[in-house]
This record gives structure tokens, C-alpha cells and sequence, in this order.
């Protein structure tokens, strides 16, 4: 039993291995064949190649856990919290949740929305 978990472990190292130098390999015959005669940047080495990509991940999201998501364990639970909390929330208060919340990602409304919703003003 322990030999075919440690043949599984094997595969999986030389699979992971091999899916990074097919990744980073095709990474750089774009940027080669692409970026170079483009815009007339120098052409990459391999390991300039996996430089780029590691600044590239840093730069987007990091090494976490969920990758750009911000999943992992955190993510799952505040998943699950608000969940709850919408299944228990009446169709009113539903409706002020997604106004705030259309606010905070989206900005003020604009003047033509403020009117229609404030004819008074």
C-alpha cells in the first residue's frame, strides 16, 4: 500500500515539474515570437522567463491560498456566512444590501439616478 502512495507522490512531482517547464517554455516562445518583434524588446532566457512570471504573480494577487479569488479556508467561510445571512434577510432589507453594496463597489449614482429617485431635490 505504501509503495503505490509514494509511486502516486512521484507522478504527481514529475507531472507538477513538467507542466511548470511546458508553461514557462510556451511563456517564453510567446513573448519571443510576440513581444520582440512587436515592440522591439529584448528576447527572454529561460530563467529570465520564470522571473517574469513570479513578479507577475507577485504583482497580481501574490502566493496566497485561492490565487487572485482571495479563497482559501476565509474565503469559504465568509461564503457561507453570507449565505445565511441571505436566506434569513427579508425581499426589503435584500434590496437596501444590494444598494449599499452597489455603492461601495460602484461609486455614487450619477445625477440622472440621484433625480430619479430624489424628484424633490
Amino acid at each position: 500500500m505504501k509503495h503505490i502512495k509514494w509511486q502516486w507522490i512521484a507522478k504527481g512531482i514529475a507531472f507538477g515539474l513538467l507542466m511548470f517547464f511546458v508553461f514557462t517554455g510556451l511563456t517564453m516562445w510567446l513573448w519571443n515570437n510576440l513581444a520582440t518583434p512587436i515592440f522591439g524588446l529584448p528576447a527572454l532566457t529561460f530563467l529570465q522567463t520564470v522571473g517574469l512570471m513570479v513578479l507577475g504573480r507577485l504583482l497580481t494577487g501574490g502566493f496566497r491560498p485561492g490565487g487572485w479569488r482571495g479563497g482559501g479556508f476565509g474565503g469559504r467561510m465568509r461564503g457561507r456566512y453570507m449565505r445565511e445571512r441571505w436566506q434569513n434577510m427579508s425581499e426589503e432589507e435584500r434590496g437596501q444590501y444590494l444598494k449599499r453594496w452597489g455603492r461601495q463597489r460602484c461609486g455614487p449614482l450619477g445625477k440622472s439616478e440621484q433625480e430619479t429617485q430624489n424628484p424633490a431635490t
